[in-house]
């Protein structure tokens, strides 16, 4: 088996695929890779290691200056590599974390890099049977080829599974707290500078507690962000911009959350996040997908389950109701969900807050709610602990099999 870049903590996906491909009697080539290394573009660590040696100086401009068909020989090095493993007639692929390493603009892309670097893959060795264990959601959306079947194998929210079994949840809310929501924002990502700028034109910001560590990476949100917004839209999201860029958030974490890129979630909950939904009752949960028609579900969903917040789920159209077919109860009752399946990823963000800003700003009421729903978000940790894993393994192993008798 060919394991190229392997991720932190994916124990349970790595097992999975040990044990379902080893029930393949014929001769196969087994492939198991981080989806980063099919991004031309992205800089892979090793690499920026040597670069830094070949600079004529300590420090991060010599190596940043560098012509950039240096930067891509990583992704030109493992595509070799994968093509020159491959050379049995059935080809199982393990493939770890979501297809999107930059900005997705579904107006003017029809689809990533990286599914593009997959799809030409597919397609270049068409005498192949290729089966693909993927961490996205709806990949179908995407890529449909005659030669080569998907299977769903969850998405980093099966990470750390051991270490999450055991994570305590937040039941010990400050009901004196001021503070009725939380919305985390690390990473730069356009979704996430258009969210917290309409938390502000919609005078939100004293409702909740907000973060944003990438506040330095954007200047001016309607020309940094080629979004079709309205004329009504932009006013909105201008004015909370200015207000944005203007005020002091409380929460000034350090973005480097990780020790040794270890991506350890849990440590982070612990011994970060867990202040923060100790003053909270509800979760603006910004995913890693958002604008595209496939998801890949994080620690970002399962930490909400275990910090016992209300959810409202920013991610792609549909992901609310696939939580809900899962068996996670997603309190129709309380909050208002039907901004889950608007296509418009604009349209979809307004109708999330202003079709909840009873929940988001009623702190009294909100702190009610969650008293009298208690038991109810921990049925939910409680399914994450003993069920959510189950479901994942028993829906791969069940189209895997179905695959495995075509072959």
């Amino acid at each position: 088996m060919l394991i190229i870049n392997r991720p932190p903590n994916d124990i349970f996906t790595m097992r999975m695929f040990v044990k379902l491909t080893s029930q393949i009697s014929k001769p196969i080539d087994r492939i198991y890779m981080w989806s980063p290394i099919l991004e031309p573009n992205y800089l892979h660590l090793e690499e920026i290691q040597r670069y830094k040696q070949l600079g004529e100086g300590e420090g991060q401009d010599n190596w940043e200056k560098k012509p950039i068909i240096e930067i891509n020989h990583s992704e030109i090095k493992y595509r070799h590599i994968i093509l020159n493993h491959i050379k049995k007639d059935i080809v199982v692929i393990g493939l770890k974390d979501h297809l999107t390493t930059g900005n997705f603009n579904p107006w003017i892309q029809d689809d990533t890099s990286i599914i593009r670097s997959l799809r030409g893959l597919f397609e270049s060795q068409f005498d192949k049977k290729f089966i693909l264990f993927t961490s996205m959601e709806n990949l179908e959306e995407y890529i449909r080829c005659d030669n080569l079947s998907i299977i769903p194998w969850g998405g980093d929210i099966t990470n750390q599974m051991l270490e999450y079994k055991s994570l305590k949840p937040i039941v010990d809310k400050d009901l004196k707290s001021s503070y009725t929501f939380v919305s985390l924002n690390r990473g730069y990502r356009h979704p996430r500078a258009v969210l917290i700028s309409l938390l502000f034109g919609l005078e939100l910001e004293n409702s909740g507690m907000i973060s944003c560590m990438f506040n330095r990476d954007i200047s001016d949100l309607v020309k940094n962000i080629e979004w079709p917004f309205s004329s009504e839209q932009k006013k909105l999201l201008r004015k909370g911009f200015q207000k944005f860029k203007k005020t002091k958030l409380l929460i000034n974490d350090d973005k480097e959350i990780y020790q040794n890129n270890d991506n350890n979630n849990v440590r982070n909950f612990e011994t970060k996040l867990s202040r923060y939904y100790q003053q909270t009752f509800v979760e603006i949960v910004n995913e890693t997908s958002y604008t595209e028609k496939a998801f890949n579900l994080t620690e970002k969903t399962l930490n909400s389950i275990y910090a016992c917040n209300f959810p409202i789920i920013l991610s792609s159209k549909g992901t609310v109701s696939f939580l809900r077919s899962m068996g996670l109860d997603m309190f129709d009752d309380i909050i208002n969900h039907d901004y889950d399946l608007i296509e418009n990823p604009i349209d979809r963000m307004f109708s999330a807050l202003v079709d909840n800003l009873e929940l988001l700003t009623n702190n009294e009421r909100t702190k009610n709610l969650w008293k009298e729903n208690k038991h109810r978000l921990l049925s939910n940790v409680d399914f994450v602990k003993n069920d959510l894993y189950g479901f994942y393994q028993d829906r791969a192993e069940n189209q895997f099999f179905k695959i495995l008798k075509d072959l």
